[in-house]
């Protein structure tokens, strides 16, 4: 079984279901995606290390403006000390933007989402104190001073610097909050392409195994179809008496059936192990025709390795038997393969009665027929098809193509 898995999902995927395998191989559980999720937003340091870099590219952007407008109101103030008055209140949130993210995501993705908001107040909170506690520390340590309560309060809250310095605070922390949206969205992203590709390969796999079932189910109708033929044949050995042949034929049978049952339920098989098959098959029809049944089969060797349907040929045989064999004429049935540019072509030719007006052509009715065709569409999709059409001067041709 595990062969046919492999065979039937080759001719699958040759049909056009390869862009699936860049997928992993099943949909993944919930806590898989929990762990996707740290994977994408919690443990990428290489995107911590980018956002680092954005706020301290902001810091100096920020500390070059502060400097150009020292200068221009006539202050003696450096690019240094105005890079320095910036790179401390940056920094806390180069520190705090890592687990504000994390927690954030987590909160949105848990089952309390409704926390949040109450969380995003919360951190909003914490970071807006620690910047300015560390942008205080830095300025009193560059100035000399001790720091005090009355001081943080002269510097930090009341006219002129308090509102100008909060207004910049403010606008760092919507700059940290955008920050995190497109971190979001980003990941939002990831994911959406993660469950599509998921999604696109479960579907894959499940009409893969639809088309096993569907395999397994007209092979169910084959395999005992041609063993009652052969009983039928052989009681009707035995009712004319022909006692040696009904013995011969019960042989060819068993060896028939033993060939089955080695092959087990596989669904695809080499043309080499269908032809030998079909020797065995033919033997057993030659010997309950007798003179009127003659056949020749032509099989290039460089063919035999290629995979078919099992039992893909025999009912074009007992098509060709049931509906071209006449009273007091001899039936002849040419087996070949040949290849003709890159497909391989099993043709099936009888000079019987041949076909009765519109049934030639694709898509033949018929039970047997129809079985043959919709199995090889099963396999191969659009490269598997096949034609029934009359012969000239009379007879039948069934012509199984496979790309």
């Amino acid at each position: 079984m595990a062969q046919h898995v492999s065979s039937i999902a080759g001719e699958i995927g040759a049909a056009g279901h390869g862009r699936k395998a860049r997928a992993a191989a099943a949909v993944p559980s919930g806590s898989t995606q929990v762990a996707d999720v740290e994977r994408l937003i919690g443990e990428r340091r290489s995107r911590w290390w980018s956002l680092a870099g954005i706020w301290l590219t902001v810091a100096v952007s920020v500390g070059f403006g502060l400097y150009v407008n020292y200068r221009a109101q006539g202050e003696d103030a450096t690019f240094v000390d105005s890079l320095m008055a910036m790179i401390p209140h940056y920094l806390f949130w180069v520190l705090v933007s890592p687990p504000l993210y994390r927690a954030l995501h987590k909160a949105i993705e848990g089952t309390g989402r409704w926390l949040w908001a109450s969380m995003l107040a919360g951190w909003s909170a914490i970071a807006l104190a620690g910047s300015t506690g560390m942008s205080f520390m830095s300025y009193v340590i560059r100035h000399d001073l001790t720091p005090t309560l009355d001081r943080l309060v002269g510097i930090y809250m009341l006219p002129p610097a308090g509102p100008a310095y909060w207004a910049m605070n403010l606008s760092i922390l919507a700059l940290a909050l955008a920050g995190f949206a497109a971190v979001r969205i980003h990941r939002l992203r990831d994911q959406a392409l993660w469950e599509a590709a998921q999604t696109e390969l479960y579907g894959a796999q499940l009409k893969a195994q639809l088309a096993e079932a569907r395999l397994q189910a007209l092979q169910a109708q084959i395999n005992p179809h041609f063993v009652l033929n052969s009983l039928n044949a052989i009681a009707g050995l035995v009712q004319v008496g022909e006692r040696d042949r009904a013995f011969d034929a019960i042989g060819r049978l068993g060896e028939l059936l033993q060939m089955a049952l080695r092959g087990g339920r596989d669904l695809s098989v080499t043309l080499g192990d269908e032809m030998d098959f079909l020797d065995r098959y033919l033997k057993l029809c030659k010997l309950r025709f007798d003179s009127r049944f003659r056949y020749c089969v032509s099989v290039p060797e460089s063919l035999r390795a290629r995979k078919v349907p099992a039992l893909i040929v025999q009912p074009l045989i007992e098509n060709a038997i049931r509906h071209g064999m006449e009273p007091q004429r001899t039936l002849n049935v040419d087996i070949r393969a040949f290849t003709r540019g890159s497909s391989t072509v099993i043709e099936v030719e009888d000079d019987g009665r041949g076909i009765a007006p519109g049934i030639q052509g694709r898509h033949p009715p018929g039970h047997g027929l129809a079985n043959v065709y919709e199995r090889l569409r099963l396999c191969f999709g659009e490269a598997g098809d096949l034609y029934v059409e009359p012969r000239e001067p009379r007879g039948t041709r069934a012509r199984i193509v496979i790309g």
